[in-house]
């Protein structure tokens, strides 16, 4: 892929930060690999990348890895 899907603009390839929920836990992963979009900023990550975030939240899931832990402040609407 060299062109973004929703706006045709130039991909770059940068590592990014991501930040996903399981349940009530918030996942933080650091320096993914991934293409995103000079002009709209969309981010798109190759199949094998997007194997390895699903393998990595696992891994914290199951506590096959230690994680490090940050306090995240929780504001309701």
């Amino acid at each position: 892929m060299d062109k973004c899907f929703y706006c045709d603009s130039e991909l770059k390839k940068e590592k990014v930060d991501l930040a996903r929920y399981w349940g009530k836990s918030l996942i933080a992963i650091n320096d993914v690999p991934a293409l995103v979009c000079k002009k709209c900023g969309e981010r798109f990550f190759e199949a094998k990348v997007s194997h390895k975030i699903d393998e990595k939240i696992q891994q914290v899931i199951t506590k096959k890895i230690s994680s490090e832990k940050m306090n995240v402040p929780l504001v309701n609407y």
